[in-house]
């Protein structure tokens, strides 16, 4: 797997990696449904709040603020994955990094999806990555993220990836990483 500012190549596949725009919106939309849907299926009550229809994370302000990232496979017209790179912390991160240093400037990552097409590809991984570089390239010293602490699968993941579980908060998960 190689990156650069713009695309991820991983295997025969080449995904661009873009800033969302509000017309991508309804397909975000169905996407964050999609991926809920499926970790509630899978036994997890990680994003219960999309299919109650609230959004947390406030999508379109996201978009609207540059902090929306589009993953496509230049090979397909559809989205192969999405991600929200905050570029401060919200008051979700402030609550949950509280006594773990949320005034260090980082980046925050949210709401990873992999459309179910691109599941088992390593797709996280390589945008685990594209994120780290482009956060050290934006002059963030660290990338952190959360997930729910019972989620065995994304744990792995995220350490997999060289995160440093921080801390367990109300029920979640801390993880950073250097950039």
């Amino acid at each position: 797997m190689t990156t650069n500012k713009n695309n991820i190549s991983l295997g025969n596949s080449i995904f661009t990696v873009q800033e969302a725009s509000v017309s991508d919106e309804a397909s975000l939309q169905q996407l964050m449904i999609d991926t809920a849907s499926w970790l509630k299926n899978s036994g997890s009550s990680q994003w219960n709040d999309i299919l109650e229809g609230k959004d947390v994370h406030g999508l379109k302000d996201r978009i609207r603020d540059g902090e929306v990232f589009l993953v496509r496979e230049t090979e397909s017209e559809g989205i192969a994955s999405a991600f929200i790179l905050r570029k401060t912390a919200s008051d979700w991160d402030k609550r949950l990094w509280r006594d773990h240093g949320y005034q260090t400037p980082a980046r925050y990552l949210h709401r990873l999806m992999i459309a179910r097409a691109f599941a088992g590809q390593n797709l996280s991984q390589a945008i685990l990555d594209w994120a780290g570089v482009e956060s050290a390239q934006s002059h963030y010293q660290y990338l952190r993220l959360d997930c729910i602490a019972d989620n065995k699968k994304l744990n792995t993941l995220y350490q997999k990836a060289g995160f440093i579980q921080i801390a367990i908060v109300d029920g979640f998960c801390l993880y950073e990483k250097r950039t």
